[in-house]
Parts: structure tokens; C-alpha cells; sequence
């Protein structure tokens, strides 16, 4: 689901969010990267698999297809229409899952956040992306978590995001000059443990400049969307320094 939002310096910037949305089923895509996937879903409902063995399933299965090849189709539609294609799309009231590809306009920032009970996969297909991403680590107050920084650097066609529920579940995102495309698989509601308790509810923006341990770990502040959104909105994420540890 897409709006637009204006931020901070008066720009306005498409605000990618699904929070209270009532999604439809879709079922459009019947090949084997969606079959098999959805193999892995089952086996893992039935606690078969843990998180970390259905990642490693899931990237198995990718790195058994040409992806770019097997989605040229979508990709095509993708840069041709300007906006995201869903593939395959299941909500119930306990777990949801959802294969996309997200449509990054030229410069377009998905600013930093994290996920509740999420479990998913990015792959980029076209084009180039910056991503930070960092571990959840603790929780310091009703609004603070403290992160582990994972990844700062230029993802190209190939390289993947994989996030569970402590692992690299905090990123912030951004297409270079061009634009960019990315499948965009995840479930929610697979883990029994949880960061936060059950009943939180969906991506928490983050503000990751807000200070730093003295071991180099991130004290970031959770933000409402629409703050997060005009705060880091319309700012390639390179120019956008991080804390550092002050040396003695």
C-alpha cells in the first residue's frame, strides 16, 4: 500500500505502508520459486523447521533458479507501470504472507524501521540499492532498542536482505539515481518468540542517529510512521551520518 507524505524539507515522497490495510487474497503466480516456497511456509506452521532453517531453505531455493530470468516478466511490468506487483498475497486473522516486487523510484528512501513476528526475504532484480541494516538486540525503554549494525554498503542485482525477528530486522533502504526492483517475500506471525510481546502491531520507523554505546552499538528511537517518513523521507541514506564512538 502507497500514500504520499510531505517531509521535513517539504518534499513530497510516496510513503509505503499496509498498517490497517485489509489486503486482498492474490493468487497470481503458480511456478516452482512460489510452490516451493509455499512447502517451506507449511513445514514451518507445523514446527517442522525453525526460522533460521526456513531462511536457509528459502535461499536454497533461490539460488536454484535465475531469478531475474523466472521474474523478467514482472520485473518488466514493474518498470514499465512504476509501481510494485503482487505475485502471491494470503492474510488470516493469525499469519499473512505476501511475494511482491517492490518499485523503488530514482532516490526513493524506505527510512529505517523494524518488523513484529516477520520473517522475509528481499532480493534485488534491477537497478542498485543502499542498505543499512542492523540486529535487534535489547530493549531500553517503552520507545528505545538498542542495534547491532550488520550492513552499510551498495547492494547490487543479486544481493539479499534476510530478516527474522532479532537478525538484521532493522534496515533503511534506497534506490540509487535509477530505478530499482526487488522481490519482496515475507511472512508474518511464524514465530513463537518474539521481540516485543504479542499483539504489537506492524513496522516501527527508527530514528538510528539518536546516540551510541560505548561499545558501538546503536541506540535508535522508535518513531511513529509519518515522523519517520519526514524525518528520513527524501535523503539518500550516505549522507545521513551514524553516531560514532568518540576516541581517547
Amino acid at each position: 500500500m502507497a500514500g504520499e507524505i510531505k517531509t521535513a524539507s517539504g518534499k513530497i515522497v510516496k510513503m509505503n505502508t499496509r498498517a490497517g490495510a485489509i489486503l486482498p487474497d492474490i493468487d497470481s503466480y503458480h511456478e516452482r520459486l512460489w510452490a516451493d516456497a509455499q512447502a517451506q511456509i507449511e513445514r514451518l506452521a507445523r514446527h517442522e523447521i525453525t526460522p533460521d532453517e526456513y531462511i536457509d531453505r528459502i535461499r536454497d531455493l533461490h539460488h536454484s533458479l535465475d531469478l531475474t530470468d523466472e521474474l523478467r516478466p514482472w520485473i518488466e511490468r514493474a518498470l514499465a507501470e512504476r509501481k510494485d506487483q503482487i505475485l502471491n498475497q494470503k492474510t488470516t486473522p493469525e499469519r499473512s504472507w505476501t511475494m511482491q516486487l517492490l518499485y523503488l523510484e530514482p532516490n526513493e528512501v524506505h527510512p529505517p524501521h523494524c518488523h513484529h513476528n516477520l520473517i522475509s526475504t528481499q532480493v534485488v532484480l534491477h537497478g542498485r540499492v543502499y542498505a543499512r541494516e542492523w540486529d535487534r538486540v535489547a530493549r531500553l525503554g517503552p520507545d528505545t532498542i538498542l542495534l547491532r549494525t550488520r550492513t552499510d554498503r551498495w547492494f547490487g542485482i543479486g544481493d539479499r536482505f534476510e530478516t527474522t525477528e532479532v537478525s538484521k530486522n532493522a534496515h533503511w533502504f534506497c534506490a540509487d539515481g535509477k530505478p530499482a526492483v526487488m522481490l519482496n517475500f515475507y511472512i508474518l506471525g511464524f514465530q513463537e518468540w518474539t521481540f516485543d510481546p504479542p499483539g504489537t502491531k506492524g513496522r516501527r520507523m527508527l530514528d538510528p542517529t539518536h546516540g551510541i554505546q560505548g561499545d558501538g552499538m546503536i541506540v535508535a528511537k522508535e518513531l511513529a510512521l509519518a515522523e519517520g517518513y519526514e524525518r528520513f523521507g527524501d535523503t539518500p541514506i550516505e549522507h545521513i551520518p551514524l553516531p560514532r564512538r568518540s576516541v581517547v
